[in-house]
Protein backbone atom coordinates (compact mmCIF):
# COMPACT_ATOMS: atom_id res chain seq x y z
CA UNK A 1 0.00 0.00 0.00
CA UNK A 2 2.53 2.53 -1.32
CA UNK A 3 5.40 1.43 0.95
CA UNK A 4 8.50 0.86 -1.23
CA UNK A 5 9.85 -2.67 -1.14
CA UNK A 6 12.69 -4.56 -2.79
CA UNK A 7 12.54 -7.96 -4.48
CA UNK A 8 15.75 -9.99 -4.22
CA UNK A 9 15.94 -12.42 -7.13
CA UNK A 10 19.63 -13.32 -6.71
CA UNK A 11 20.14 -16.20 -4.22
CA UNK A 12 23.74 -15.12 -3.53
CA UNK A 13 22.59 -11.65 -2.47
CA UNK A 14 19.92 -13.22 -0.27
CA UNK A 15 22.56 -15.40 1.37
CA UNK A 16 24.74 -12.36 2.06
CA UNK A 17 21.78 -10.54 3.60
CA UNK A 18 20.84 -13.56 5.68
CA UNK A 19 24.32 -14.42 6.99
CA UNK A 20 27.24 -12.03 6.43
CA UNK A 21 25.12 -8.86 6.62
CA UNK A 22 22.46 -10.24 8.94
CA UNK A 23 22.71 -7.27 11.32
CA UNK A 24 21.05 -5.16 8.57
CA UNK A 25 18.11 -7.60 8.20
CA UNK A 26 17.38 -9.08 11.62
CA UNK A 27 13.59 -8.62 11.59
CA UNK A 28 10.58 -9.94 9.72
CA UNK A 29 8.04 -7.50 8.31
CA UNK A 30 4.99 -8.53 10.33
CA UNK A 31 4.03 -6.51 13.40
CA UNK A 32 1.96 -8.35 15.99
CA UNK A 33 1.61 -7.20 19.60
CA UNK A 34 1.66 -9.44 22.67
CA UNK A 35 -1.36 -7.54 24.00
CA UNK A 36 -3.64 -8.73 21.20
CA UNK A 37 -1.88 -11.93 20.10
CA UNK A 38 -0.23 -13.26 23.29
CA UNK A 39 0.87 -16.57 21.71
CA UNK A 40 1.54 -15.70 18.08
CA UNK A 41 3.51 -12.56 18.94
CA UNK A 42 5.83 -14.65 21.12
CA UNK A 43 6.52 -17.30 18.46
CA UNK A 44 9.89 -17.19 16.70
CA UNK A 45 8.59 -16.22 13.27
CA UNK A 46 6.72 -13.14 14.51
CA UNK A 47 9.27 -12.06 17.12
CA UNK A 48 11.92 -9.44 16.41
CA UNK A 49 14.80 -7.70 18.16
CA UNK A 50 16.13 -8.77 21.55
CA UNK A 51 13.18 -11.09 22.23
CA UNK A 52 13.89 -13.04 19.01
CA UNK A 53 17.60 -13.37 19.85
CA UNK A 54 16.78 -14.61 23.35
CA UNK A 55 14.23 -17.18 22.20
CA UNK A 56 16.21 -18.38 19.18
CA UNK A 57 19.40 -18.91 21.18
CA UNK A 58 17.40 -20.60 23.94
CA UNK A 59 15.45 -22.89 21.60
CA UNK A 60 18.25 -23.95 19.24
CA UNK A 61 19.47 -26.77 21.55
CA UNK A 62 15.95 -28.28 21.42
CA UNK A 63 16.35 -28.97 17.69
CA UNK A 64 19.69 -30.75 17.60
CA UNK A 65 19.92 -34.16 15.95
CA UNK A 66 19.93 -36.07 19.24
CA UNK A 67 16.85 -34.24 20.56
CA UNK A 68 14.93 -34.95 17.34
CA UNK A 69 16.04 -38.58 17.45
CA UNK A 70 14.70 -38.86 21.01
CA UNK A 71 11.33 -37.57 19.82
CA UNK A 72 11.26 -39.95 16.88
CA UNK A 73 9.74 -42.81 18.89
CA UNK A 74 6.71 -40.62 19.69
CA UNK A 75 6.21 -39.73 16.02
CA UNK A 76 6.71 -43.34 14.86
CA UNK A 77 4.20 -44.62 17.42
CA UNK A 78 1.64 -41.99 16.44
CA UNK A 79 2.00 -42.69 12.71
CA UNK A 80 2.08 -46.47 13.21
CA UNK A 81 -1.06 -46.49 15.35
CA UNK A 82 -2.85 -44.38 12.72
CA UNK A 83 -1.81 -46.78 9.93
CA UNK A 84 -3.14 -49.73 11.94
CA UNK A 85 -6.48 -47.96 12.37
CA UNK A 86 -6.64 -47.25 8.62
CA UNK A 87 -6.08 -50.94 7.88
CA UNK A 88 -8.91 -51.91 10.24
CA UNK A 89 -11.21 -49.28 8.70
CA UNK A 90 -10.60 -50.58 5.19
CA UNK A 91 -11.21 -54.29 5.85
CA UNK A 92 -14.07 -55.66 3.80
CA UNK A 93 -15.07 -52.30 2.37
CA UNK A 94 -13.87 -49.46 0.23
CA UNK A 95 -13.83 -45.90 1.48
CA UNK A 96 -12.62 -42.53 0.31
CA UNK A 97 -10.65 -40.03 2.36
CA UNK A 98 -9.48 -36.57 1.38
CA UNK A 99 -5.68 -36.80 1.46
CA UNK A 100 -5.07 -33.39 3.00
CA UNK A 101 -7.56 -34.18 5.75
CA UNK A 102 -5.78 -37.49 6.42
CA UNK A 103 -2.32 -35.93 6.62
CA UNK A 104 -3.68 -33.09 8.73
CA UNK A 105 -5.01 -35.61 11.26
CA UNK A 106 -1.78 -37.60 11.25
CA UNK A 107 0.20 -34.40 11.73
CA UNK A 108 -2.13 -33.18 14.47
CA UNK A 109 -1.74 -36.39 16.46
CA UNK A 110 2.05 -36.48 16.09
CA UNK A 111 2.55 -32.80 16.89
CA UNK A 112 0.07 -32.87 19.80
CA UNK A 113 2.16 -35.67 21.26
CA UNK A 114 5.56 -34.02 20.88
CA UNK A 115 4.43 -30.40 21.38
CA UNK A 116 1.93 -30.77 24.25
CA UNK A 117 2.62 -34.23 25.65
CA UNK A 118 -0.94 -35.43 24.96
CA UNK A 119 -1.93 -38.58 23.03
CA UNK A 120 -4.97 -38.13 20.75
CA UNK A 121 -6.59 -40.15 17.95
CA UNK A 122 -8.02 -37.79 15.34
CA UNK A 123 -8.79 -40.55 12.82
CA UNK A 124 -11.42 -42.29 14.95
CA UNK A 125 -12.19 -39.28 17.15
CA UNK A 126 -12.13 -36.21 14.87
CA UNK A 127 -14.12 -34.25 17.46
CA UNK A 128 -11.36 -34.32 20.07
CA UNK A 129 -10.63 -30.85 21.39
CA UNK A 130 -6.98 -30.76 20.35
CA UNK A 131 -7.88 -31.48 16.73
CA UNK A 132 -10.75 -28.98 16.64
CA UNK A 133 -8.65 -26.26 18.26
CA UNK A 134 -5.70 -27.23 16.04
CA UNK A 135 -7.85 -26.65 12.93
CA UNK A 136 -8.76 -23.18 14.20
CA UNK A 137 -5.13 -22.48 15.06
CA UNK A 138 -3.86 -23.53 11.64
CA UNK A 139 -6.67 -21.81 9.69
CA UNK A 140 -4.95 -19.62 7.09
CA UNK A 141 -8.00 -18.73 4.98
CA UNK A 142 -11.08 -16.66 5.75
CA UNK A 143 -10.86 -13.98 8.44
CA UNK A 144 -7.63 -15.27 10.11
CA UNK A 145 -5.90 -15.37 6.73
CA UNK A 146 -7.03 -11.83 5.93
CA UNK A 147 -5.76 -10.56 9.28
CA UNK A 148 -2.45 -12.38 8.81
CA UNK A 149 -2.09 -10.74 5.40
CA UNK A 150 -2.78 -7.35 6.97
CA UNK A 151 0.16 -7.82 9.37
CA UNK A 152 2.44 -7.79 6.31
CA UNK A 153 0.88 -5.32 3.86
CA UNK A 154 -0.91 -2.99 6.32
CA UNK A 155 0.94 -3.44 9.62
CA UNK A 156 0.25 0.11 10.77
CA UNK A 157 -3.51 -0.22 10.25
CA UNK A 158 -3.53 -3.68 11.83
CA UNK A 159 -1.79 -2.29 14.91
CA UNK A 160 -4.06 0.79 15.02
CA UNK A 161 -7.22 -1.35 14.93
CA UNK A 162 -5.83 -3.41 17.85
CA UNK A 163 -6.62 -6.68 16.07
CA UNK A 164 -5.50 -10.19 16.96
CA UNK A 165 -4.85 -12.96 14.41
CA UNK A 166 -5.72 -16.00 16.54
CA UNK A 167 -9.15 -16.62 18.01
CA UNK A 168 -9.38 -15.78 21.72
CA UNK A 169 -10.65 -19.25 22.65
CA UNK A 170 -7.65 -20.83 20.87
CA UNK A 171 -5.21 -18.72 22.92
CA UNK A 172 -7.01 -19.59 26.16
CA UNK A 173 -7.26 -23.32 25.36
CA UNK A 174 -3.55 -23.83 24.67
CA UNK A 175 -2.39 -21.69 27.57
CA UNK A 176 -4.56 -23.66 29.97
CA UNK A 177 -3.56 -27.02 28.44
CA UNK A 178 0.18 -26.31 28.66
CA UNK A 179 0.03 -24.72 32.13
CA UNK A 180 -1.91 -27.74 33.46
CA UNK A 181 0.56 -30.11 31.81
CA UNK A 182 3.54 -28.27 33.32
CA UNK A 183 2.05 -28.36 36.84
CA UNK A 184 1.25 -32.08 36.53
CA UNK A 185 4.77 -32.93 35.38
CA UNK A 186 6.46 -30.90 38.07
CA UNK A 187 4.26 -32.37 40.82
CA UNK A 188 4.77 -35.96 39.61
CA UNK A 189 8.40 -35.68 38.41
CA UNK A 190 7.44 -36.80 34.90
CA UNK A 191 10.03 -36.73 32.10
CA UNK A 192 8.98 -37.28 28.49
CA UNK A 193 11.11 -36.71 25.35
CA UNK A 194 8.98 -33.88 23.97
CA UNK A 195 9.05 -30.10 23.64
CA UNK A 196 7.40 -29.36 26.98
CA UNK A 197 10.23 -31.21 28.73
CA UNK A 198 12.88 -29.39 26.67
CA UNK A 199 11.28 -25.99 27.28
CA UNK A 200 11.14 -26.66 31.01
CA UNK A 201 14.86 -27.41 30.81
CA UNK A 202 15.34 -24.07 29.01
CA UNK A 203 13.48 -22.35 31.87
CA UNK A 204 16.01 -23.83 34.31
CA UNK A 205 19.00 -23.06 32.01
CA UNK A 206 19.61 -26.80 31.67
CA UNK A 207 19.03 -27.10 27.91
CA UNK A 208 22.37 -27.55 26.18
CA UNK A 209 23.66 -28.69 22.82
CA UNK A 210 25.49 -32.00 22.88
CA UNK A 211 29.09 -31.45 21.85
CA UNK A 212 29.66 -34.99 20.58
CA UNK A 213 27.05 -35.10 17.84
CA UNK A 214 28.41 -36.37 14.54
CA UNK A 215 27.53 -34.97 11.11
CA UNK A 216 25.20 -37.87 10.31
CA UNK A 217 23.10 -37.21 13.39
CA UNK A 218 23.03 -33.46 12.77
CA UNK A 219 21.68 -33.95 9.24
CA UNK A 220 18.12 -35.09 8.61
CA UNK A 221 18.79 -35.15 4.86
CA UNK A 222 19.95 -32.84 2.09
CA UNK A 223 17.25 -30.25 2.89
CA UNK A 224 18.32 -29.75 6.51
CA UNK A 225 18.75 -26.04 7.22
CA UNK A 226 22.24 -25.16 8.38
CA UNK A 227 22.57 -24.36 12.07
CA UNK A 228 23.86 -20.88 12.89
CA UNK A 229 24.77 -19.76 16.37
CA UNK A 230 22.69 -16.82 17.57
CA UNK A 231 23.99 -14.92 20.55
CA UNK A 232 21.39 -13.65 23.01
CA UNK A 233 21.89 -9.98 23.72
CA UNK A 234 23.24 -9.48 27.24
CA UNK A 235 21.40 -6.23 27.76
CA UNK A 236 17.76 -6.34 26.73
CA UNK A 237 16.14 -3.18 25.41
CA UNK A 238 12.77 -4.40 26.65
CA UNK A 239 11.53 -3.40 30.06
CA UNK A 240 10.82 -6.94 31.21
CA UNK A 241 13.51 -9.52 31.76
CA UNK A 242 13.18 -12.24 29.13
CA UNK A 243 12.45 -15.52 30.88
CA UNK A 244 10.57 -18.71 30.05
CA UNK A 245 7.18 -18.12 31.65
CA UNK A 246 4.29 -20.53 31.02
CA UNK A 247 3.00 -18.29 28.24
CA UNK A 248 6.41 -18.30 26.51
CA UNK A 249 6.54 -22.10 26.69
CA UNK A 250 2.99 -22.28 25.34
CA UNK A 251 3.82 -19.90 22.49
CA UNK A 252 6.87 -21.94 21.52
CA UNK A 253 4.91 -25.21 21.61
CA UNK A 254 2.06 -23.67 19.59
CA UNK A 255 4.46 -22.36 16.93
CA UNK A 256 6.09 -25.81 16.60
CA UNK A 257 2.61 -27.33 16.39
CA UNK A 258 1.45 -24.93 13.67
CA UNK A 259 4.66 -25.24 11.65
CA UNK A 260 4.76 -29.00 12.01
CA UNK A 261 1.20 -29.51 10.76
CA UNK A 262 0.90 -27.00 7.92
CA UNK A 263 4.30 -27.40 6.26
CA UNK A 264 4.42 -31.18 6.67
CA UNK A 265 0.86 -31.67 5.42
CA UNK A 266 1.61 -29.59 2.33
CA UNK A 267 4.84 -31.50 1.70
CA UNK A 268 3.14 -34.89 2.09
CA UNK A 269 0.23 -33.99 -0.21
CA UNK A 270 2.46 -32.84 -3.06
CA UNK A 271 4.84 -35.77 -2.59
CA UNK A 272 1.91 -38.20 -2.77
CA UNK A 273 0.65 -36.43 -5.88
CA UNK A 274 4.02 -36.70 -7.62
CA UNK A 275 4.36 -40.38 -6.67
CA UNK A 276 0.89 -41.01 -8.12
CA UNK A 277 1.64 -39.38 -11.49
CA UNK A 278 5.19 -40.82 -11.66
CA UNK A 279 4.70 -44.58 -11.09
CA UNK A 280 8.33 -45.36 -11.94
CA UNK A 281 9.50 -43.13 -9.09
CA UNK A 282 6.89 -44.63 -6.78
CA UNK A 283 8.03 -48.18 -7.65
CA UNK A 284 11.68 -47.35 -6.92
CA UNK A 285 10.79 -45.76 -3.60
CA UNK A 286 8.64 -48.77 -2.69
CA UNK A 287 11.64 -51.05 -3.27
CA UNK A 288 13.73 -48.97 -0.89
CA UNK A 289 10.95 -49.02 1.73
CA UNK A 290 10.62 -52.81 1.43
CA UNK A 291 14.37 -53.26 1.78
CA UNK A 292 14.45 -50.99 4.82
CA UNK A 293 11.65 -52.97 6.47
CA UNK A 294 13.83 -56.09 6.47
CA UNK A 295 16.14 -54.33 8.94
CA UNK A 296 13.33 -53.65 11.41
CA UNK A 297 12.47 -55.81 14.41
CA UNK A 298 8.73 -55.85 13.73
CA UNK A 299 9.01 -55.28 9.98
CA UNK A 300 7.10 -52.01 9.99
CA UNK A 301 8.13 -49.48 12.68
CA UNK A 302 11.13 -47.48 11.40
CA UNK A 303 14.01 -46.38 13.58
CA UNK A 304 15.64 -42.98 13.22
CA UNK A 305 18.86 -44.61 12.03
CA UNK A 306 17.11 -46.66 9.32
CA UNK A 307 15.29 -43.55 8.11
CA UNK A 308 18.59 -41.70 7.81
CA UNK A 309 20.00 -44.42 5.54
CA UNK A 310 17.17 -44.19 3.00
CA UNK A 311 18.86 -42.13 0.29
CA UNK A 312 16.14 -42.34 -2.36
CA UNK A 313 13.44 -41.34 0.14
CA UNK A 314 15.56 -38.29 0.93
CA UNK A 315 15.92 -37.53 -2.81
CA UNK A 316 12.13 -37.74 -3.30
CA UNK A 317 11.38 -35.47 -0.33
CA UNK A 318 14.14 -33.05 -1.36
CA UNK A 319 12.76 -32.75 -4.89
CA UNK A 320 9.20 -32.30 -3.56
CA UNK A 321 10.45 -29.39 -1.44
CA UNK A 322 12.09 -27.89 -4.51
CA UNK A 323 9.14 -28.31 -6.86
CA UNK A 324 6.43 -27.44 -4.32
CA UNK A 325 8.05 -25.27 -1.64
CA UNK A 326 5.53 -25.04 1.27
CA UNK A 327 6.58 -21.43 1.87
CA UNK A 328 7.28 -19.79 -1.48
CA UNK A 329 8.03 -16.31 -0.17
CA UNK A 330 9.78 -14.88 2.85
CA UNK A 331 10.62 -11.33 3.91
CA UNK A 332 12.95 -9.15 5.94
CA UNK A 333 12.83 -5.58 7.19
CA UNK A 334 15.95 -3.47 6.77
CA UNK A 335 17.01 -2.46 10.30
CA UNK A 336 19.87 -0.17 9.22
CA UNK A 337 20.87 1.30 5.84
CA UNK A 338 22.37 -1.32 3.53
CA UNK A 339 24.42 -0.55 0.40
CA UNK A 340 25.48 -3.14 -2.17
CA UNK A 341 26.54 -3.38 -5.81
CA UNK A 342 23.72 -4.51 -8.10
CA UNK A 343 24.24 -6.93 -10.99
CA UNK A 344 24.39 -4.03 -13.47
CA UNK A 345 27.23 -2.42 -11.49
CA UNK A 346 25.17 0.35 -9.89
CA UNK A 347 25.27 1.02 -6.16
CA UNK A 348 21.96 0.50 -4.39
CA UNK A 349 21.06 1.58 -0.87
CA UNK A 350 18.14 -0.01 0.95
CA UNK A 351 17.08 2.45 3.62
CA UNK A 352 16.28 1.51 7.20
CA UNK A 353 12.63 0.57 7.64
CA UNK A 354 12.01 -0.63 4.08
CA UNK A 355 10.90 -4.15 3.30
CA UNK A 356 12.63 -6.86 1.31
CA UNK A 357 10.83 -9.86 -0.25
CA UNK A 358 12.67 -13.06 -1.15
CA UNK A 359 10.84 -15.37 -3.61
CA UNK A 360 12.21 -18.77 -2.56
CA UNK A 361 9.91 -20.55 -5.01
CA UNK A 362 11.35 -18.50 -7.90
CA UNK A 363 14.86 -19.75 -7.07
CA UNK A 364 13.63 -23.34 -7.16
CA UNK A 365 11.86 -22.93 -10.50
CA UNK A 366 14.65 -21.02 -12.26
CA UNK A 367 16.10 -23.06 -15.12
CA UNK A 368 19.50 -21.42 -14.56
CA UNK A 369 19.74 -23.40 -11.34
CA UNK A 370 17.47 -26.39 -12.06
CA UNK A 371 17.16 -27.43 -15.73
CA UNK A 372 13.61 -28.35 -16.80
CA UNK A 373 12.39 -27.03 -13.44
CA UNK A 374 8.73 -28.11 -13.73
CA UNK A 375 9.70 -31.78 -14.08
CA UNK A 376 9.68 -33.84 -10.88
CA UNK A 377 13.05 -35.56 -10.91
CA UNK A 378 14.58 -36.86 -7.65
CA UNK A 379 17.71 -37.82 -9.61
CA UNK A 380 18.72 -34.14 -9.54
CA UNK A 381 19.88 -34.78 -5.99
CA UNK A 382 21.77 -38.03 -6.62
CA UNK A 383 25.00 -36.03 -6.39
CA UNK A 384 24.59 -33.07 -3.98
CA UNK A 385 27.84 -31.57 -5.27
CA UNK A 386 26.11 -30.75 -8.55
CA UNK A 387 23.40 -28.66 -6.86
CA UNK A 388 23.61 -24.90 -6.49
CA UNK A 389 22.98 -24.91 -2.76
CA UNK A 390 22.54 -21.12 -2.64
CA UNK A 391 19.44 -21.52 -4.82
CA UNK A 392 17.95 -24.44 -2.87
CA UNK A 393 16.34 -22.88 0.21
CA UNK A 394 13.08 -24.68 1.17
CA UNK A 395 13.62 -23.72 4.82
CA UNK A 396 15.22 -20.36 4.13
CA UNK A 397 18.84 -19.61 4.91
CA UNK A 398 20.93 -17.79 7.47
CA UNK A 399 20.23 -16.99 11.09
CA UNK A 400 16.46 -16.70 10.59
CA UNK A 401 16.05 -19.95 8.70
CA UNK A 402 13.47 -22.50 9.85
CA UNK A 403 14.56 -23.86 13.22
CA UNK A 404 12.40 -26.96 12.77
CA UNK A 405 13.73 -28.34 9.47
CA UNK A 406 14.98 -31.57 11.08
CA UNK A 407 11.62 -32.12 12.76
CA UNK A 408 9.64 -31.50 9.54
CA UNK A 409 11.85 -33.86 7.52
CA UNK A 410 11.78 -36.57 10.18
CA UNK A 411 8.00 -36.40 10.52
CA UNK A 412 7.31 -36.42 6.76
CA UNK A 413 9.68 -39.33 6.08
CA UNK A 414 8.27 -41.32 8.99
CA UNK A 415 4.68 -40.94 7.76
Amino acid sequence: MRTPAYLVHDPILFKEMAIKDFDHFTDHVTEITVEHDPLLARSLFFTNGARWRHHRSGLSPAFTGSKIRNMFALVAKSAGDAMDRLVVSSRGKSFTMELRDLYSKLGNDAMTSISFGVEVDSLTDPENEFFLKGKRLAKVDGLPGLKLLMTTILPGLFKFLRLGVLYKDVNEFYLEAVSTNIRYREQNYIKRPDFIHLLLQARKNQLNTEQSEDDELQSAGFSTAETHRVESQKESTTTEKLQWHDIDITAAAVSFFFGGIESTTTLLCFTSYELAVNPDIQARLQIEVDNARRELVDGKTPTYEVLQKMKYLDMVVTEALRRWAPFGLTNRRCTKDYTFTNTDGTRVTIERGLNVSIPLKAFHLDEKFFPDPLRFDPERFADPNLINQDAYVPFGTGLRNCIGSRLALMQAKCI
